[in-house]
């Protein structure tokens, strides 16, 4: 009856060891890995938000566009990201009809319509280059 006796091998404990401790340095990396990516999305994310608050909606934008894809923020934070979005495009939107009402008004010499505009249209600087370049050629002028 041989195949019922025990053999006399001692089993190698030392793989044992091995295999435990690889499984504690994996679980321990990935910890520390998730920890370390979650501080720095909030921690961009409080750069953007602090940008955005200030003012900066350029830079908050570009911040805010980088943020959409990181995968440790909450919702919380993604319908902050989004709703920032939506309104700096907003802003952005009523700047360029600003500019286009001012170019038509400009076009047909309506100064009283211009400074009317002016002092009505809260500018951010989210305006192209020629559009910013004109804006200020009518300040200067007005």
């Amino acid at each position: 009856m041989s195949f019922l006796e025990k053999e006399d091998k001692k089993p190698s404990t030392f793989w044992d060891w091995v295999v435990g401790i690889g499984v504690l340095v994996l679980v321990g990396g990935f910890t520390l890995f998730y920890q370390f990516q979650k501080r720095s999305s909030l921690r961009r994310f409080q750069e953007a938000d602090s940008l955005f608050q200030a003012g900066k909606f350029q830079e908050a934008t570009q911040l805010y566009d980088q943020l959409k894809s990181a995968q440790y923020l909450t919702t919380v934070h993604d319908s902050i990201i989004y709703a920032r979005l939506d309104s700096v495009e907003s802003m952005e939107d009523e700047e360029k009809e600003a500019v286009s009402s001012l170019r038509s008004k400009a076009a047909t010499g309506d100064t009283a319509g211009i400074r009317a505009e002016l002092s009505a249209t809260t500018f951010h600087g989210l305006l192209s280059a020629e559009d910013q370049a004109f804006l200020d050629s009518i300040k200067s002028k007005f």
